[in-house]
């Protein structure tokens, strides 16, 4: 069933690129800190204490995640990522003083940089962000990356050797897929007392692309394997108009898979009104793909099969398939 492991916060759905492939939506609205720091009270009360933050770009609301950061601090919860696609700042001083300001609010997690031939960064700008929060950090461990795969992976690997290039590290590429950036001079360094903060160390994780269900993505040769959502599921997802979501894949959105709003459910509400909640118990509890298999029974003919958990999931969204489920 569903139990949610981390809080993610999107301070905002504004962001300073436009990707092609991403389908967040960009309303203008913006989190309130009070509230947020409340709804952190309540989710230790239901056991979660990792938080993270995704958007839109999360560092157009620097004050936001300055005072979040110390508020999750004095709780004594755990930072997961900070998603951003670090090209955001204007100039180096503007960049080192936000990250500055972030380091003494006591953040200690990983700054999860988009990377792939999706996003259109500024190379040098990306290269300054991964420099200046090595230095402020005094850590090399500080940044991962999450690269969405594209048909053309030209760009995206480009970029990462430059990162490799700059840092004087080797991309490591495994049956062609990036696996992470290192040094090679790591272990041996470390037998001699370095720390391994010290050595580059930054790995690559890769996602499919993920179609939307508008974009029909019925060609799969098998269906997916139901994970029951492990994989992008098992959060409460706080969107920036204050809704917050029992996923923090595409379909979050999605009306039923909205636990309730911040500042005015607690997530111990909110927990307990999802067990009832028929789309989020047939992703946590049944199973996408053991309702899959109901549905066929019931009469119902699918476009045809699907690898992808999360489009099969908006496709349900969209067409209303989920029995109790309005179509969106």
């Amino acid at each position: 069933m569903f139990h949610p492991e981390e809080v993610i916060f999107a301070p905002t759905g504004q962001c300073n690129l436009a990707c092609a492939h991403c389908r967040v939506s960009r309303p203008a609205a913006r989190l309130e800190l009070a509230p947020a720091l409340a709804f952190l009270d309540g989710c230790l009360e239901i056991g979660v204490d990792r938080v993270g933050f995704s958007g839109g770009e999360p560092f157009l609301e620097p004050d936001f995640l300055v005072g979040l950061c110390r508020g999750a601090v004095d709780r004594g919860m755990i930072f997961d990522r900070l998603m951003t696609n670090a090209v955001w700042w204007r100039d180096l001083p503007a960049l080192e003083a936000v990250l500055g300001r972030l380091f003494e609010a006591g953040f200690d997690g990983q700054f999860g940089l988009s990377i792939d031939s999706w996003h259109d960064q500024d190379e040098e700008k990306l290269l300054g962000f991964i420099e200046a929060a090595f230095r402020i950090w005094s850590r090399r461990d500080i940044v991962d990356i999450l690269s969405v795969q594209a048909p053309d992976e030209g760009p995206g690997l480009a970029k990462l050797e430059a990162i490799a290039r700059r840092f004087g590290g080797v991309l490591e590429i495994e049956g062609g897929e990036p696996l992470a950036i290192i040094d090679h001079s790591h272990d041996s360094r470390l037998a001699e007392g370095e720390d391994v903060a010290e050595a580059l160390g930054m790995d690559i994780f890769r996602f499919p692309y993920s179609a939307s269900a508008a974009e029909g993505a019925w060609g799969a040769k098998d269906w997916f394997v139901d994970d029951h959502c492990e994989g992008p599921g098992n959060v409460l997802y706080v969107h920036p108009d204050s809704r917050v979501a029992a996923c923090c894949g595409f379909a979050n959105e999605a009306e039923s898979l909205i636990l309730g709003r911040l500042g005015v459910d607690s997530p111990a509400a909110m927990l307990a009104r999802a067990a009832s909640m028929p789309h989020i118990k047939a992703c946590y509890g049944e199973g996408l793909g053991e309702l899959r298999s109901r549905l066929e029974a019931q009469g119902l003919v699918f476009p045809g099969k699907t690898g992808d958990q999360c489009f099969f999931c908006d496709w349900l969204c969209v067409q209303g398939h989920i029995p109790g489920v309005p179509k969106a």
